[in-house]
């Protein structure tokens, strides 16, 4: 698990730095607005999946070790599938619309700058998202998945101190 994230964030940076700081500052609120977006409208949605998505019954048992306060396990898991799923279809509507913005990473002069910036911001980006990721992972019932990132320092690093997102999905994943 930590050499997946290690793989993930260093793409990111990669990305970042070809994308410029401009371009990635786009990219990067266009993933900041999907969180806001899935943040307003997950327990809507999430009170539905409930009659559309079963919940695996034989695993009702199984302790989360990773979020251990989560006091309904099941509420939480379709809490947090609506908020990834909405955080997945709003990430991608907007890096449509952010994809018309390519040309920006032509103007910038300051190119050494602009690439050190982006790959920066694209890190920022990626830990962000994938500590939406972990969260959704955190409340999957499977033995093997909890124990997998509660082995991974890095991954509970990320869940734990990624600035401002960390606290509030602990909040919004309680039940």
């Amino acid at each position: 698990m930590t050499l997946l994230i290690l793989i993930l964030i260093i793409l990111s940076g990669i990305v970042g730095f070809r994308r410029g700081g401009l371009l990635q500052l786009l990219h990067f609120l266009g993933t900041v607005s999907a969180l806001v977006i899935a943040r307003l409208n997950y327990e809507t949605l999430g009170n539905k999946l409930e009659l559309i998505m079963p919940y695996p019954s034989s695993v009702s048992e199984v302790e989360n070790v990773v979020l251990p306060t989560i006091q309904d396990l099941e509420q939480a898991y379709y809490y947090m599938s609506a908020f990834l799923f909405i955080f997945i279809v709003s990430k991608l509507i907007i890096q449509i619309i952010v994809s018309v913005f390519d040309f920006v990473n032509q103007i910038i002069f300051e190119r050494k700058r602009s690439k050190i910036i982006g790959t920066i911001i694209g890190v920022i980006e990626c830990v962000y998202v994938l500590a939406v990721i972990m969260f959704f992972l955190a409340t999957v019932p499977s033995t093997g998945l909890q124990e997998e990132i509660s082995n991974s320092q890095l991954a509970t690093f990320i869940m734990d101190h990624t600035l401002i997102i960390s606290d509030k999905l602990k909040d919004w994943s309680q039940i």
